[in-house]
């Protein structure tokens, strides 16, 4: 059960932080793990927030978790729900009054109080780690927009109009909204639609992505959830020739590929090192990269995808610069894209929806 908890959450950090990167413009220092899981807290607190993240507990510190271990403990012992913040408090009020007495006693032997202090220092810090802050514009890899109403495109039937808009390093705005099961457990991939605004042209370019845990980076991609999956993102991209050039448009670029399945190599424990290095396949490319596995199944592997794919630097750089993702669409052209397609289904997928656009203040 834990396995698939952890495979849910990472799934979900990769999509969050693989949309963090493109809205960055590649940052490091913005797409770290930890930020981009500060950040899903705020957009999904029920998988990625303090309370309920194993991913997060872990990049917790030991002090933390022991005062989590003991309110759990104890909480079975009393039969009453115990919050390991107050047993910290107390003990840092217990620390606070000992090294006070030491004070006014006197005690100029600092080697009779630096343990305590120590300890002292440890209950802080657990103290600020089980603390649920508000999320400041300044706790934030981007800050806080003002949520003002924007004629942005019409969303998907059934998307909702729930979102939060924050402020980009380059000036645009991104605004967010994330779409998810009702419960985190029936997670079991998650996908970004991000839209670019071009503000000399009026036009949005558009890309999908599907990410998917892969094993020893080998992925099935024969049953029929996967199936149905990227039979939705190709109707919506390639039967609906937004992988189609404008006429006329000689700028020099990618063929338009719209639609991406990501691959993510699996965390095997909470506390291992974040590392993903999954590669970005167009969907038009699976089935000549398929190849069988055991008992016939279809499965895609690396050695036949690193051909044809993308890894997740050049892909996040190429669509920043126009290079990839679909053809220049009108606002008018994506409303009906998106009235016409029914691509979204949370009921089992996390569905990153991002639109980033000029900043009007």
């Amino acid at each position: 059960m834990e396995t698939n908890r952890i495979d849910q959450e990472w799934v979900t950090l990769n999509a969050i932080r693989g949309m963090v990167k493109i809205a960055s413009k590649g940052s490091m220092s913005k797409s770290t793990y930890d930020n981009s899981l500060e950040l899903g807290g705020v957009l999904y607190p029920e998988l990625l927030g303090p309370e309920n993240s194993l991913l997060l507990r872990q990049r917790e510190s030991d002090i933390t978790r022991e005062f989590r271990q003991l309110a759990e403990v104890q909480s079975m012992r009393d039969d009453i729900k115990v919050n390991p913040l107050d047993l910290v408090l107390k003990e840092i009020h217990e620390f606070e009054t000992l090294i006070h007495i030491a004070k006014q006693k006197d005690v100029k032997d600092k080697t009779k109080t630096d343990a305590l202090k120590k300890r002292l220092a440890q209950l802080q810090k657990a103290k600020s780690e089980l603390e649920i802050k508000s999320h400041s514009e300044n706790q934030l890899i981007f800050r806080d927009a003002y949520n003002a109403d924007r004629k942005l495109n019409a969303l998907p039937h059934g998307m909702g109009s729930r979102y939060k808009d924050f402020e980009l390093p380059d000036g645009n705005a991104l605004r967010l909204r994330v779409l998810h099961p009702d419960k985190p457990e029936h997670i079991t991939g998650a996908d970004i639609i991000y839209e670019r605004h071009n503000d000399k042209t009026g036009k949005i370019s558009i890309v999908i992505v599907q990410y998917k845990i892969w094993e020893d980076r080998t992925l099935y991609v024969s049953d029929k959830r996967m199936r149905d999956q990227l039979k939705k993102m190709k109707a919506f991209t390639c039967s609906n020739k937004i992988c189609t050039a404008n006429k006329g448009d000689n700028t020099y670029r990618f063929p338009c590929c719209s639609a991406f399945l990501r691959p993510t190599d699996r965390l095997q424990n909470a506390d291992q090192k974040f590392i993903s290095t999954g590669e970005h396949i167009p969907i038009c490319r699976i089935n000549e990269c398929k190849t069988k596995g055991l008992k016939g199944a279809e499965i895609l592997e690396y050695d036949r995808i690193k051909e044809v794919s993308l890894s997740s630097e050049l892909f996040e750089e190429l669509f920043n610069r126009g290079k990839i993702g679909s053809r220049e669409l009108s606002h008018l052209e994506l409303k009906q894209l998106y009235t016409n397609a029914s691509i979204i289904d949370t009921s089992d997928t996390v569905v990153i929806y991002a639109q980033e656009f000029t900043y009007d203040n």
